[in-house]
């Protein structure tokens, strides 16, 4: 009893020391690489921060940190602990899909978007947040530490790849 007592303890000490990492990892004036080799398997992802053409440059922009969006309770820390010392954790990581609801914690809502994205329709012909699909979740488009890929390109042929903003594919 008192060893697993020591384990607990110690796994959370770990737990903290990796939250303290994590918590300054995404922001742009504190990102090392060096804390996130000895904490986690996240440096594609601290790159991702630094990649102008991904969300996730644009949400550090926008002053979010990486706890921001990936909220970690005491216990998921542990696991994660205990995953890593075993080495079964998947790498690459995961991605993590995320329902609209959690976007529009800061997005508002689809009409929202569909006003501020209005001016697509003259760039591109089409206004994303305002199409006959309704209201797919927005992980089906929008990637953060990847390019997000572009899904009306799976029925309406054009050049999409050309015409897309950097960040974009049109798989």
């Amino acid at each position: 009893m008192f060893k697993d007592l020591v384990k607990l303890q110690a796994a959370t000490f770990l737990a903290a020391a990796l939250l303290v990492c994590f918590s300054g990892v995404f922001s742009k004036a504190s990102a090392d690489a060096s804390c996130a080799r000895s904490c986690h398997i996240i440096e594609p992802y601290v790159e991702s921060v630094r990649d102008i053409t991904l969300l996730a440059y644009a949400h550090a922009e926008a002053g979010l940190s990486c706890m921001d969006c990936h909220e970690q309770t005491e216990e998921t820390q542990v696991y994660e602990q205990k995953i890593w010392d075993r080495g079964e954790y998947d790498d690459p990581l995961p991605a993590r899909e995320y329902d609209s609801d959690f976007c529009f914690r800061c997005h508002d809502s689809y009409e929202t978007l569909a006003d501020k994205t209005k001016d697509f329709l003259e760039k591109y012909d089409k206004n994303p947040h305002d199409s006959h699909l309704e209201e797919p979740d927005c992980y089906e488009c929008h990637r953060v530490h990847k390019p997000s890929n572009f899904i009306c390109a799976g029925c309406h042929t054009a050049n999409w790849q050309e015409r897309l903003p950097q960040g974009w594919t049109a798989e």
